[in-house]
């Protein structure tokens, strides 16, 4: 019937809870929202508490009969407490230190202030230190149940204490109009921003922590070089993934997906608290007794380098047992290692149990070449959702060995793109079917995004340059645009001729398409979904198949939608087929429509929308060797990423 614990397992359930919640479909988490509110309603307004009625499944999950809850030893995040107040729980907290002999705020049944910690136990004080606009300070407490020093550090305990006798506790609160006092962070992790904004991270830590990507997560300052103010800091977050969500949900990218869903989360706060900067990892965050992060020493660990974005457990000594041995030394586990060996020379020992991501440091790119080099090596062809599953080393060895024997022997394990698409011989069903001639349909498809095109004129007030570039190619080419949201081929595709539009495709992540609705979009802008990050293979040579049949091929470089207009980095699919079928790239520059419909939201709103159409791009065929035409495709994707970004100054220029 009672359960005391820490805030930190209360986040655990939380996270579970709405996770859970998230996955229903929209309607059922509308209802769930619904009565959330009802029940605060009722509990705030009416002292009824319909939470085992309407959460009766929640609290089944406690056991069924839990009466209350005692949270202490930290920070309540107000937020997480509110939800569970909702859900019909009531969680008693407490707030004291081992110098306060245990508590010295509570809160009580008869007046529970949801998200504070109670008012002062018995004969105690407390009182706030020098209070900004805000009415925050430090908390200092004084009576008979504070310590009367630290033993044999004289230095110490005058320290500890205010002229006058009041201990000064280092956290940080405010008292409300009833006395009620709530803890907003220690002082020593408020951390100083350039334009003076103090942040406490544990608020942050719980927005970001919303992610279903996420299993662990700290906030840190760390010294901005770049700033001249002494002691001014930037904000980063360490991340540990969640790994069970991410093979489920059949995530391959972890790093680039949490990157992605942390920064559409970051709209949601002030622009001084969003955090740019991520390192993931895959070892658990330090942590004490009471679960609360060890700060110092993680941050410790990043200044002294211990802990940086290719590898985030460079200091484990990785030991193979006879069965990781065993595993290794197949035919299989050998090419594996080489594989990965080729694409990280640096790495010395390739261990079952390694995560390609995040031991091995493979981004997205790179991991999906070790797929690629595999199926071309072992003529197979691995499916997206076995890609996706494969997180770590024996993952992949166990999918190679299961369709090949563990003894089958590689014929060449050189990823010769160069082969791949001029040579493939490979015919895919839905390719063909958005090459085939329709030209009823791409005449339908072609009156639609010139109504958009109207629709774009006087809601985006969209502004089109160098649309004449389009027909300077003659026969085949790529039209290659910076990402910056979902709209982006609409408003791309709305500017083609009939006759261009007749004869484009794109090759598009499957994931968008997957609905009966977007399976129709993909026929408007004849798209054919395959996701490279899981079969890169596959989707290059769908592209090569559509450029050799004399078709304009749009592809999107970049390797996600922007969130603040800047430019990403661009993969080499683009330089790759450029180069080696001999075809030009005209460059597409987009600017504006990050803002008309910003990620993390469903909301489109007004804007400036332009874009230019760029000069033909034209590339030599790249080098025979391997390794040298590697540093040619970078080579050309950099030149590529250059043209956009010129083109970007020369549109913002008009502003």
């Amino acid at each position: 019937t009672m359960l005391g614990t820490v805030p930190r397992l209360w986040y655990l359930f939380h996270k579970k809870i709405f996770d859970a919640v998230e996955a229903q479909p929209k309607a059922l988490r509308m209802v769930f929202r619904t009565l959330l509110r009802l029940n605060g309603f009722t509990r705030d307004v009416l002292g009824l508490n319909l939470g085992r009625k309407l959460f009766g499944k929640v609290h089944e999950g406690f056991g069924g009969h839990l009466v209350r809850a005692i949270s202490a030893g930290s920070r309540f995040d107000a937020e997480v407490a509110v939800d569970f107040h909702r859900l019909g729980f009531t969680i008693l907290q407490g707030y004291g230190l081992t110098e306060t002999s245990g508590a010295a705020t509570a809160t009580y049944e008869s007046d529970n202030k949801v998200g504070s910690v109670g008012k002062p136990l018995f004969n105690s004080e407390v009182k706030i230190a020098h209070p900004d606009h805000e009415g925050i300070g430090e908390v200092l407490i004084r009576g008979p149940i504070v310590f009367g020093g630290y033993y044999g550090n004289p230095e110490a305990t005058r320290d500890a204490f205010t002229e006058d006798g009041w201990f000064r506790s280092g956290d940080l609160g405010r008292i409300d109009s009833d006395g009620h006092l709530f803890i907003v962070g220690r002082a020593k992790d408020v951390i100083v921003l350039p334009n003076g904004k103090n942040v406490h991270p544990e608020d942050l830590e719980v927005h970001y922590l919303k992610s279903q990507l996420v299993a662990e997560l700290a906030v840190l300052g760390v010294e901005d070089e770049s700033e001249k103010r002494a002691g001014a800091e930037k904000l980063i977050a360490v991340v540990v993934p969640d790994f069970e969500y991410l093979r489920s949900a059949k995530i391959a990218n972890s790093k680039e997906a949490i990157r992605f869903e942390l920064d559409s989360l970051g709209r949601d706060l002030p622009e001084y608290q969003r955090v740019r900067d991520y390192i993931i990892r895959a070892e658990p965050l330090p942590r004490t007794a009471t679960r609360k992060i060890r700060r110092f020493e993680l941050r410790k660990e990043i200044v002294s380098g211990a802990v940086f974005e290719t590898d985030a457990r460079p200091a484990k000594t990785w030991t193979l047992s006879e069965a990781d041995q065993a595993l290794m030394s197949t035919s299989v586990g050998r090419s594996v290692a080489e594989v990965i060996k080729r694409q990280k020379a640096e790495t010395e020992t390739v261990h079952p149990d390694q995560n390609l991501e995040l031991d091995l440091g493979l981004d997205s790119l790179a991991r999906a070449e070790v797929m690629a080099a595999l199926e071309q090596g072992f003529a197979i062809e691995i499916e997206a959702e076995q890609a996706a599953e494969a997180l770590l080393v024996k993952d992949v060895v166990s999918l190679v060995s299961a369709k090949t024997g563990a003894d089958a022997s590689a014929a060449s394990l050189d990823l010769n793109w160069s082969k791949i698409v001029r040579e493939s011989d490979e015919t895919f069903p839905e390719v063909e079917g958005v090459l085939r001639d329709r030209p009823f349909f791409s005449a339908f498809a072609f009156i639609v995004l010139r109504a958009f095109r109207l629709f774009c004129a006087a809601f985006m007030r969209l502004e089109v340059f160098g649309a004449e570039n389009l027909k300077k190619p003659e026969g085949p080419f790529l039209i290659c645009p910076n990402h910056q949201s979902f709209l982006d081929a609409f408003v791309v595709c709305s500017a083609y001729p009939r006759k261009l539009l007749a004869s484009s495709f794109h090759v598009g992540a499957s994931e968008f398409f997957e609905s009966a609705l977007m399976s129709r979009v993909a026929r408007i802008l004849n798209v054919v979904p395959i996701d490279p990050d899981t079969q890169l293979m596959r989707a290059m040579k769908a592209g090569a198949m559509g450029l050799r049949k004399g078709r304009v091929l749009n592809i999107y470089p970049e390797g996600e939608r922007g969130f603040d207009g800047n430019l990403h980095p661009f993969k080499k699919g683009a330089a790759i087929l450029a180069s080696e079928l001999g075809v030009p790239i005209v460059p597409v520059a987009i600017d504006g429509l990050f803002k008309v419909w910003p990620r993390h939201t469903l909301r489109i709103r007004p804007g400036k929308v332009r874009i230019r159409f760029g000069e033909p791009m034209f590339f030599e065929p790249g080098p025979p060797e391997p390794s040298a035409a590697e540093r040619y495709y970078e080579s050309n994707t950099e030149r590529l990423k250059s043209a956009i970004a010129s083109m970007l100054e020369e549109l913002r220029a008009r502003n």
